[in-house]
């Protein structure tokens, strides 16, 4: 199921495109969560994007700070709210490269099921970014609704360690209620991230996560002609960024050590 919506929706931006490719990018990740009442949680995390070709500049492009709260009604269903801070040189190396904003906030929806060992798990989001530092560029507001479908597989290796093989793939696009007629059409989604990790549990304190994923920017510019009419650049582009990254997570709380509780992937 994961696999063929995956499919479904990266197939649909796929019509006379052109296609670039960055170069690798870094993105750790520390978090600490609070673990409250049964499932529930707070989440505070800060990440940041370092561009391995970035020779001259600084390390690191841009960094996010992420807050988070999730409320489990029960076993299969969850919901909560998320506040996301962008800032550094360089705008736009948050969940998604390139989203427009610097102080994002939204809300979630989330789906678990299980079937034989493997769990599977559907995210809807809803978030709107709006730009507090825009130094004098055209930054528009923009409101992003997001779709994630993930299956992961826990295996117990030993006393004290468990594996969590993970993939997950998520579209994001923004929300348009009306486009003025000379504005220039957009794609019908904006990103994409096919993700892939091993979270290695080691204690219910202490979570270690390397991951590597494939995030996509789907845009339309004004295409560009040579002096023979070929089209040399601009049109329906993919702007597509290798990563690969370490999620670290310490989890605290009362209920942290609950052998009933369930702690979801670091890629909350």
């Amino acid at each position: 199921m994961l696999l063929a919506a995956a499919g479904l929706v990266v197939s649909l931006p796929a019509v006379a495109q052109r296609r670039n490719v960055a170069n690798l990018s870094l993105q750790p990740e520390a978090q600490v969560e609070l673990a409250l009442k049964g499932n529930d949680y707070l989440l505070v995390g800060i990440s940041a994007l370092a561009p391995l070709n970035n020779v001259s500049g600084p390390t690191f492009a841009g960094g996010q700070l992420r807050l988070g709260y999730e409320r489990f009604w029960s076993e299969k269903w969850s919901g909560g709210a998320t506040l996301r801070v962008l800032g550094g040189p360089s705008d736009g190396y948050g969940d998604f490269i390139g989203q427009a904003g610097n102080l994002i906030a939204g809300l979630l929806l989330r789906h678990t099921s299980t079937a034989g060992s493997f769990v599977f798990g559907q995210r809807l989001g809803a978030e709107y970014g709006t730009a507090y530092n825009a130094q004098g560029r055209d930054v528009k507001d923009r409101a992003l609704a997001r779709l994630r479908f993930d299956v992961e597989r826990p295996l117990t290796v030993g006393e004290k360690v468990t594996l969590r093989p993970r993939l997950a793939y998520e579209a994001a696009a923004y929300v348009r209620l009306q486009r003025d007629d000379n504005e220039l059409k957009e794609r019908v989604v904006d990103f994409g991230n096919l993700r892939g990790e091993v979270g290695l549990r080691f204690s219910p304190a202490l979570d270690i996560t390397p991951w590597v994923a494939y995030q996509t920017w789907y845009i339309n510019t004004l295409p560009q002609f040579d002096n023979t009419g070929k089209q040399v650049g601009g049109g329906r582009t993919n702007l597509l960024t290798p990563l690969l990254g370490l999620d670290l997570r310490l989890t605290f709380g009362s209920t942290a050590a609950g052998t009933e509780r369930r702690q979801l992937p670091t890629q909350h």
